[in-house]
């Protein structure tokens, strides 16, 4: 009886912790990153630290192996920005300077699509419906595009809260096992193989997820770019970006990513934006059927309906951001409750 107050009691310490943690809004944005980029280096510096061993020498300290973890890292950024943020920042900055002006037209579209649907011989129910849905198309497409470019200004403007992502990113890499063993350690005996399946478990499902969800992304970011260059729809580059991030989004992500593009080659022609919606029908098909099953597997393993009302949650409290969390935060909630539930049918 006591050893069980024991658990409870330790378990509510811990949910007051993350209570007090999550009033704290200021940490979420470094402890966050420093948990992704560390879950995404670790295989790096698992790999460095037996390296030595297969030519018969001691294993790498693993401060060391952290170092030139971030050696490889910083290597890696620096292509990234040489063949692809430059030449996007350059692009970028056209699209702004031509966003008015691409704005304008657009909001012609719609009226001369309203116009075309009310000398239309339809029944007046019909001709509403699709009046009141290419208005809704049209603000729900400029709602999310705010959203987004706040997100990503509220990511810079964080900026000096970041300095301190590599100083989490090196002491987590540097001593997760002994910071998973004091966790556990702080709880009886009795309880410590379950909470190490737990954290176990929890960290193969996010691990999983965020190098499945990075490959996938990447994936259609490239798809999307080489798409909308070859059918010569203005801007690939920032296309391709914003199908790379709309993809963390489940479900709804790629709908709004494919919405500007389907606005900008209707500008050129109707014709244009029947083949951009064809190809994006067409990579959706690919990703689901294919790049999917292929990369997550079963890593995730949530209900359609689960992942929906998650969105739904996130989007309400965090907005962009919680769309992207919700996910995999869910997926470590069904890690949880499934142990504890396990747990209490045993005892």
């Amino acid at each position: 009886m006591l050893k069980t107050a024991s658990f409870w009691l330790r378990t509510i310490i811990i949910v007051m912790i993350v209570w007090l943690l999550s009033k704290v809004t200021s940490i979420y944005l470094p402890v966050i990153l420093a948990l992704i980029l560390s879950f995404l280096l670790n295989s790096v510096v698992d790999l460095l630290v037996r390296l030595p061993a297969r030519w018969g020498r001691r294993q790498m300290p693993r401060s060391i192996a952290v170092l030139l973890s971030f050696v490889v890292a910083v290597f890696a950024i620096v292509i990234v920005a040489l063949f692809i943020v430059f030449p996007f920042i350059q692009e970028f900055d056209k699209f702004v300077i031509d966003l008015p002006g691409l704005v304008r037209r657009i909001q012609f579209l719609i009226v001369v699509i309203e116009q075309q649907a009310t000398a239309m011989e339809l029944p007046d129910n019909v001709r509403d419906l699709l009046n009141q849905g290419v208005a809704n198309m049209a603000s729900f497409s400029v709602e999310m595009a705010k959203r987004i470019l706040n997100a990503v200004f509220g990511f810079a403007s964080q900026a000096v809260e970041l300095v301190v992502v590599p100083v989490l990113i090196y002491y987590l890499l540097k001593d997760w096992r002994s910071l998973q063993l004091g966790f556990i350690n702080a709880f009886s005996p009795q309880y410590r193989q379950q909470l190490q399946n737990v954290t176990s478990e929890m960290g193969n499902v996010i691990s999983g997820y965020i190098r499945g969800q990075i490959v996938i992304s990447i994936i259609m970011g490239v798809l999307v770019f080489s798409g909308m260059y070859l059918l010569g729809v203005d801007y690939p580059l920032v296309l391709g970006l914003l199908a790379t991030l709309t993809e963390t989004i489940p479900i709804i992500g790629p709908v709004i990513g494919a919405i500007p593009a389907i606005l900008l080659a209707y500008i050129i022609s109707p014709a244009l934006a029947v083949k951009v919606i064809v190809f994006y029908i067409l990579i959706q098909q690919i990703e689901n059927h294919l790049i999917v099953p292929n990369i997550m597997g079963h890593t995730i393993d949530l209900h359609p309906i689960v992942v929906v009302i998650s969105l739904l949650i996130g989007g309400h409290i965090y907005g962009v951001a919680g769309m992207m969390l919700a996910v995999p935060v869910t997926a470590l909630l069904r890690v949880v409750i499934r142990h504890l539930w396990y747990y209490g049918e045993s005892r």
